[in-house]
């Protein structure tokens, strides 16, 4: 009788009547919006902008900075919008959808506020003692307010549970870690100008990915010719050999009837995966240099091998599948002990032989971990490990040729051009192309196999 009594009165609050609570502290939002947002000094004196400055546009600072309209600002002003359709119009939907409009609008309104509160010394570089104006704390305590009472509502309508709050943080955090700084794709259209921000800077259209594809005699000499082929034949080779290496590497582990040896092999194999590939490079270093190189001081003619760029696709496969076969063979090998005992049992009475139940019982057992595993690569066959691709060769500019990838072309065109915009259409180039082979290889597989499909 509680509960039902309980219910009821969640459905009278929930979309009963209008939520006048939240169209008043919207209100006196909007009014805080009239004070001030920012502070700064100027001549010795202390000036104010309020919130509608950033929305209406304002010359400052003697004509030296110029604010506004600030996209920002008006979309904040959309979530209180948001916020204040939705409590009007609570009696007429329901509670739970209402709510949801409400934290929308909150959400909104706070991200903006909090992003703005943290580019205030940012957009006031030039003035001195810029600081955050009430105006903006007392907004963000307030829409913060009304995010966290619609939460509450929403757990209490059975909206939301609590694995949902704890997922919360996660998911925050993947949004601004990963979805947010795909804003910074316009860079690529832009050449930056540090003088006037990254947002200011001309606007030039697809000129950097000509730069990008530019050749220097036929196309297959252009820099995204030799970055797109090193980095899909390698990412190919790895996924292929790490695989069929990875398959045949857990099928002995599993063969091994000693505990111990299986213990001591996968700790063996699975060490590499642990170690870092600045010291990876130092120990190909050991055995490659010219003059204190293992391999060298056994052969009659030493070989400058960072010099020699037909050696080094052979050199980089080995030393990935080296690094990586510990981590594909356990994968693997969980899988292989998952397999009923009795499928074997069977086949060595039917007379099979070792690689006949390996071929008909453990490789077909194994078919969907082997799909799986290379839709994760094939995932990210655009993209390469920096590591082994500019660590372990040096660096060395005579190896380009064979050792050049997105990731690494990306990198010096930063760090060592400090050419931001061609970084950033080598990156733009890097996800729509790897986007566009994970989208074709999905849907081969899904095609053949709809069931082992990512999507």
């Amino acid at each position: 009788m509680k509960t039902i009594k309980k219910e009821r009165g969640l459905h009278s609050n929930g979309s009963g009547r209008i939520r006048w609570e939240f169209i008043i502290i919207t209100v006196i939002i909007v009014v805080m919006y009239t004070n001030p947002f920012a502070s700064y000094s100027y001549n010795s004196a202390r000036y104010t902008i309020n919130g509608f400055d950033f929305i209406f546009g304002k010359t400052i600072y003697g004509g030296k900075i110029v604010i506004g309209p600030d996209l920002l600002f008006v979309i904040s002003l959309l979530g209180l919008l948001v916020i204040f359709i939705g409590s009007l119009l609570f009696p007429l939907i329901k509670g739970k959808i209402g709510f949801r409009l409400i934290a929308l609008g909150a959400l909104v309104n706070v991200f903006c506020n909090v992003k703005y509160a943290l580019d205030v010394g940012n957009i006031f570089k030039r003035a001195k003692s810029s600081s955050v104006g009430y105006g903006c704390v007392i907004t963000l305590l307030l829409a913060f307010g009304i995010l966290c009472f619609s939460l509450y509502k929403l757990w209490a309508l059975k909206v939301l549970c609590t694995l949902d709050f704890m997922a919360l943080p996660g998911m925050m955090y993947f949004i601004i870690d990963r979805y947010i700084p795909m804003l910074g794709i316009t860079i690529a259209f832009k050449r930056v100008d540090y003088s006037v921000g990254i947002w200011d800077s001309p606007w030039v259209g697809l000129e950097n990915f000509k730069m990008l594809f530019a050749h220097r005699g036929t196309i297959f000499e252009s820099d995204a010719f030799i970055i797109t082929r090193n980095t899909l034949l390698y990412n190919a080779v790895f996924i292929l050999l790490g695989i069929i290496v990875g398959v045949l590497v857990g099928i002995c582990l599993s063969d091994l009837f000693s505990r111990v040896l299986q213990r001591f092999f996968q700790t063996s194999i699975l060490l590499p995966q642990l170690i870092s590939m600045v010291i990876v490079a130092y120990i190909v270093f050991a055995l490659l240099g010219n003059e204190t190189g293992m391999i060298n001081s056994m052969l009659k003619d030493p070989v400058n091998f960072y010099q020699e760029p037909k050696f080094w696709p052979f050199i980089l496969v080995f030393v990935y599948i080296w690094k990586q076969v510990g981590y594909n063979s356990i994968i693997f090998l969980s899988a292989i002990v998952g397999i009923d005992r009795r499928l074997y049992e069977a086949a060595k009475v039917d007379g099979a032989t070792k690689w006949q139940q390996i071929w008909f019982v453990t490789l077909p057992m194994l078919r969907s971990t082997i799909i799986t595993l290379m839709l994760l690569q094939v995932g990210r066959i655009f993209y390469s490990d920096f590591g082994l691709f500019y660590q372990v060769p040096m660096d060395s500019g005579a190896l380009y040729d064979v050792t050049n990838t997105v990731d690494t072309y990306v990198y010096r065109s930063l760090m060592v051009l400090n050419n931001v915009s061609i970084a950033s259409a080598g990156s733009t180039y890097q996800a729509i192309v790897g986007f566009a082979l994970v989208f074709c290889v999905n849907l081969v597989v899904r095609k053949r196999d709809k069931e082992n499909a990512l999507f």
